[in-house]
C-alpha cells in the first residue's frame, strides 16, 4: 500500500481498530523543504529581499541569514527570561531583526515575505498525505497537526494551502508558538485536553527523536519515528558541504535551493524496494540512490528536453552503457513524447569501419584509448595475421607506447601493399555489415540524437564520418553526461555535442577532477555483456567475452536499482500538483557535477573500499580487466603526497583518490580539498629535508656521460618519501642512486629496479629491502650501514650503486629502459659522530620493574 516502509507500521496501528486519532508533525514529516537544512531557507529569503531592495547594500543574503538565526536565538533567550518558555512567535523574531535592516518595510510585510518563501520551498510528503487521506476516508479518524515552530497555526495554514492537500481537512493545528510550550514540555498535553482523546489511542508520526518520539511516549501516545536522515546520507551531505551553517558560499541555488535532492534522497532510502535489498548489497544500492541517483535522474530529464529542443522525438542510446541509460530515459521520455532505443557502437568497430585507405592517419584512430595496445593486439584488431608481417612477429608483446615503436609498426603495415590491402578489405567487410545494421536503426534523413556517457565524443565523430560516406543526410546531436577537452576538436569540426554536468572540460576545476577517474561511472552503467568487436554476416553484433565477476555483477545491479529507485521518487513529485523545478537548468547541472566530483575526488573509506574492488575493462575489444585499486599502489599510498598523486598516470592507476581513501585517508582528503579549491598539489606537498634524489646510468663508459634524472623528494605523513623515475637505459651496466644530499639517517623500505627488455611484455623487477645482502649486488658509498635497512649518511655525496652481472642476468643485456622506485624515511642529524650505545650487560635475577612490582604487592618500600 505504501512505498515508504515506515508508514506501514503507522497504518498497522491505525487499522488495528484501537486508534482514535492520528497526529502528524509538520516540518520534515508532512512537509519537506527544498533546502538541506531549515536555516538555509533564510539565504533564499535574503536573496528575495535584496532583489526587492529591502536589504541594505552592506548586508548580503548570507549575512542576512546569519542575522536571522541570531535574532531567533536572542528572541528565545528573552522569552525564557520573561515568560519561562523557549517558544517564540515569528513577529518577535522580526522585531529584534528589524534594527539591522534600516530602510526595510514594516514587520508584517517581512513576515509575509518569509512565509511566502517557505511556501515556495515546501512540498507535501506524498506518502504522508496518502496516509492522512486513508486515515480520514477509510478509517474515519481525525488527523491533527502538531509543530514546534515559530509559525502560528494561521501561518502554517498558508503553507498547507496547496493542491496536494486540497482533499485533506485536518481537524486542528497546534503550534508551540500559539500554545507557548513545546511538544516535550506540554504541547501533546495541550492537544489531548483540547481534543478529548485518550493518549494510548493516539498514533503520532514525526521526525525528531526527542520531541516527536520521546515526548509523545512520555505523554502516553504511540510514537513512530520518521527520521530525516539514515544510512550514510548524513556523511555524504557533510562532504558535499550541504550541512554547514547558512552563508553566501552555500552550494545551493538562490531560487530553487537544492532542488529537493536532500529530502528525496532521504525518502528513497525508505522505499519498499530498498528493504528487499540483501545486506551485502545495501551499500551499493544506497550509493545508487543517494550519490548517482540525483545526477543520472537530472541527466535523463535534460536529455529528453534537449532532444525536444533539437526537434527530435527519438533518442538512440549507444551501447554498452546505453542499456542502462535507455531505462533511465523511458519515464522522462514518456512525459514529453520522446521514445528511446539502443544502438550498438564501439570505438573499435567505428574506428575500423572508417578505414578507407589504410594509411597511418586512419590506423592511429585505434590508439584513442587509455592503454596503448601491444603490437599483437593492434594486428588482431586490424585483421592481420602476425606471421604475415615481416620483422614484427618478434615484437608482438611489446606495447606501442615504447618510443618509436608505433611509427615503425604503422610504417611496416602501410608500406606493404599486400598487408595494407588486407586491412582495407577487412575494414570494408565490417563497414558493409555495420552500415546494414545502421540502416535498420536510423532514418534516411533528418535529425538524430545519440546519447552516451561521454567523454571525448570519439564515437560520434567516427559515426558521423561513416554515415556521411554512405550519403546519409543526418543532422546529429550527441548528448553526454560529461565531455572532456578532447571534445573541442570535434566541435571545431562542426559536430554538435553537449554535456550535462560538463562540456568540453568546463567548468575546469571540477571537470578535471571528474575526468581524471571516470571509470566507476562507466562500470556502474555497464550491462552483463562484453564490448562490441564486430558484426556477423547477418548483421548481428559480435561481442567480446564479459569477464566481470558474479559479485561485481550483483553489486552493479544494486547500484542501478538504487538509481532507478531515486528516479521513481523524483518522477512522483515531478508529476505532482506542485511540480519540482527542472533538473535541466544550470544550477541543477552544477549541483550534479559537485556530487560526482566529490565521489570521485573525495570518496569515503567505505565508498573507496566498495567500488575500488571493481574490475574495469578497456572497452576496446580486449578481454583484459584491471582492478581499480591495484595492491602495489595501496602499498605506496603512505609514502605519497598530493603532488605524487597528481603525477600518477591514468595508464598506471584508474582511481588515485579511491586508493588513497582506502590506504591513506588524510591524503585523500587533502588532495581532494586542494583540487576543489584550485590549489596546485605542490603547494600542499612539502619538499623533504633529505633533498633531491639523483639516478645515473652507466652504459659502459661512466656515470657522467650516461643518462641522468633528478627528482624533488616530498615528505608524506610520518616523514615518508617515495621517488619514481624513468630513464632510457640501452646497454645499461650500472645504476647509481644518490639518495640524499645532507647528513642524516636513511631507512630504506624498498628499492625496486624495473628493467624493460626487448621482446618482453613485462619488465624484469629486482626489489631490494636489505642493504647488507651481498647477493643484491649493491655497493654503498658515502654512508655507513647501521642495520640491514638503516644507513648513516656520512658525506654530502652518498651513493647506492647496483652492478648488473650479465653472467647471472643475461636477460638484462636487452634492456632499453629503466624505472627506479625508492621508498624511504629520512631524519636529519647533527654533524658530530654518531655512536651506537653499547649493549647493557645482562642482569642477574628478576628485571627491575618486576622486582618493584613484587615489593609493592608485599607492602615493602620502593
Amino acid at each position: 500500500m505504501f512505498t515508504d516502509v515506515r508508514l506501514r507500521e503507522v497504518w498497522s496501528h491505525l487499522e488495528s481498530g484501537g486508534a482514535q486519532a492520528l497526529t502528524l508533525d509538520v516540518f520534515d514529516t508532512l512537509l519537506w523543504r527544498m533546502v538541506p537544512e531549515p536555516a538555509h531557507a533564510f539565504v533564499l529569503l535574503g536573496r528575495r529581499l535584496a532583489d526587492a531592495g529591502h536589504l541594505p547594500a552592506s548586508v548580503s543574503p548570507g549575512e542576512f541569514a546569519r542575522l536571522r538565526v541570531h535574532a531567533e536565538q536572542l528572541a528565545r533567550l528573552h522569552a525564557e527570561a520573561t515568560r519561562g518558555t523557549h517558544e517564540v512567535r515569528l513577529d518577535e523574531i522580526w522585531q529584534l531583526l528589524l534594527p539591522a535592516l534600516p530602510g526595510a518595510p514594516g514587520v508584517q510585510d517581512l513576515l509575509d515575505a518569509e512565509v511566502a518563501v517557505e511556501r515556495e520551498l515546501c512540498r507535501a510528503d506524498l506518502a504522508v498525505v496518502e496516509l492522512a487521506e486513508l486515515a480520514m476516508t477509510k478509517l474515519g479518524l481525525p488527523v491533527y497537526l502538531l509543530s514546534d515552530t515559530y509559525f502560528s497555526a494561521g501561518q502554517l495554514e498558508r503553507l498547507l494551502n496547496r493542491p496536494e492537500l486540497a482533499g485533506v481537512p485536518f481537524t486542528h493545528i497546534f503550534t508551540s508558538s500559539d500554545a507557548g510550550t513545546s511538544k516535550s514540555d506540554g504541547l501533546f498535553q495541550h492537544m489531548l485536553a483540547a481534543s478529548n482523546l485518550r493518549p494510548s489511542r493516539v498514533v503520532h508520526l514525526g521526525d525528531h527523536p526527542v520531541a516527536d518520539v520521546e515526548g509523545a511516549r512520555e505523554h502516553g501516545l504511540v510514537a513512530i519515528h520518521y527520521p530525516k536522515y539514515s544510512g550514510a546520507l548524513e556523511q555524504t551531505l557533510e562532504l558535499e558541504g550541504l550541512r554547514k551553517a547558512p552563508s553566501d558560499d552555500l552550494p545551493i541555488d538562490p531560487v530553487d535551493g537544492d532542488y529537493g535532492m536532500t529530502a528525496l534522497r532521504a525518502r528513497s532510502l525508505h522505499r519498499a524496494d530498498a528493504l528487499a535489498v540483501p545486506a551485502g548489497l545495501r551499500r551499493y544500492w544506497e550509493a545508487g540512490a543517494t550519490v548517482f541517483g540525483p545526477v543520472f535522474t537530472g541527466f535523463a530529464e535534460w536529455a529528453v528536453e534537449r532532444a525536444r529542443d533539437f526537434g527530435a522525438d527519438h533518442i538512440h542510446c549507444l551501447m554498452r552503457e546505453g542499456d542502462f541509460l535507455s531505462r533511465l530515459l523511458v519515464g522522462p521520455g514518456e512525459d514529453v513524447g520522446v521514445t528511446i532505443s539502443t544502438l550498438w557502437a564501439s570505438r573499435q568497430v567505428c574506428a575500423l569501419a572508417n578505414v578507407f585507405e589504410g594509411n597511418p592517419e586512419e590506423l592511429r584512430s585505434f590508439l584513442v584509448r587509455r592503454h596503448a595496445p601491444s603490437v599483437g593486439q593492434l594486428l588482431r584488431q586490424l585483421g592481420v595475421r602476425l606471421e604475415n608481417v615481416a620483422g614484427i612477429s618478434a615484437l608482438a608483446d611489446r606495447r606501442l607506447d615504447v618510443p618509436g615503436l608505433l611509427d615503425d609498426t604503422l610504417e611496416a603495415l602501410c608500406s606493404d601493399e599486400r598487408i595494407r590491402s588486407e586491412i582495407v578489405l577487412t575494414a570494408s567487410r565490417l563497414r558493409e555489415r555495420y552500415v546494414r545494421y545502421l540502416d535498420s536503426q536510423l532514418p534516411e534523413s533528418g535529425r538524430v540524437v545519440f546519447l552516451d556517457l561521454g567523454w571525448g565524443g570519439t564515437i560520434q565523430a567516427l559515426l558521423t564520418r561513416l554515415l556521411a560516406s554512405t550519403g546519409r543526410g543526418l543532422d546529429i546531436l550527441g548528448l553526454y553526461l560529461a565531455t572532456n577537452q578532447a571534445a573541442m576538436t570535434h566541435r571545431l569540426a562542426g559536430l554538435e555535442l553537449e554535456g550535462y554536468v560538463a562540456t568540453s572540460g568546463q567548468p575546469e576545476t571540477l571537470a578535471n577532477q571528474l575526468m581524471r577517474s571516470p571509470e566507476v561511472l562507466e562500470q556502474l552503467c555497464m550491462p552483463d555483456v562484453g564490448s562490441l568487436v564486430s558484426f556477423d554476416e547477418m548483421g548481428n553484433p559480435v561481442l567480446s567475452i564479459d569477464r566481470t565477476s558474479r559479485t561485481q555483477v550483483a553489486q552493479r545491479a544494486a547500484v542501478q536499482d538504487g538509481v532507478l529507485a531515486f528516479q521513481r521518487e523524483w518522477l512522483r513529485y515531478r508529476r505532482s500538483e506542485t511540480p519540482m523545478p527542472s533538473l535541466a537548468c544550470a544550477g541543477a547541472r552544477q549541483a550534479g557535477l559537485r556530487t560526482l566530483t566529490r565521489f570521485v575526488a573525495r570518496p569515503t573509506a567505505v565508498e573507496a573500499a566498495a567500488f575500488g574492488a571493481w574490475a574495469h575493462d578497456d572497452n576496446f575489444g580486449s578481454d583484459a580487466t584491471e582492478g581499480l585499486l591495484p595492491p602495489e599502489l595501496v602499498r605506496r599510498m603512505p609514502y605519497l603526497t598530493p603532488a605524487d598523486i597528481d603525477r600518477i598516470s591514468m595508464r598506471e592507476l584508474y582511481w588515485p583518490a579511491g586508493v588513497a581513501g582506502v590506504a591513506n585517508r588524510p591524503l585523500a582528503v587533502i588532495s581532494g580539498l586542494a583540487a576543489a579549491a584550485g590549489i596546485p598539489p605542490e603547494e600542499v606537498s612539502p619538499e623533504a629535508a633529505a633533498g633531491p634524489v639523483e639516478v645515473y646510468i652507466d652504459t659502459g663508459g661512466d656515470f657522467v656521460n650516461g643518462p641522468k634524472e633528478t627528482a624533488v623528494t616530498r615528505s608524506a605523513r610520518d616523514g615518508l618519501s617515495i621517488v619514481r623515475l624513468s630513464l632510457e637505459a640501452v646497454g645499461v651496466r650500472r645504476i647509481r642512486i644518490d639518495p640524499a644530499g645532507r647528513r642524516g639517517l636513511l631507512r630504506l623500505d624498498w628499492l625496486t629496479l624495473s628493467f624493460h627488455i626487448n621482446n618482453t611484455p613485462e619488465p624484469d623487477k629486482i626489489t631490494i629491502t636489505s642493504l647488507d645482502d651481498p647477493a643484491q649486488q649493491l655497493a654503498l658509498l658515502g654512508c655507513r650501514l647501521l642495520q640491514p635497512n638503516l644507513v648513516e649518511i656520512t658525506g654530502d655525496d652518498p651513493q647506492f650503486v647496483y652492478t648488473i652481472d650479465l653472467a647471472t642476468q643475461p636477460q638484462l643485456a636487452g634492456v632499453y629502459a629503466l624505472d627506479v622506485e625508492l621508498a624511504f624515511g629520512w631524519m636529519g642529524i647533527r654533524g658530530d659522530p654518531l655512536a651506537l650505545p653499547a649493549a647493557e650487560p645482562a642482569r642477574d635475577g628478576l628485571p627491575l620493574r618486576a622486582a618493584r612490582k613484587i615489593r609493592r604487592e608485599l607492602g615493602g618500600s620502593r
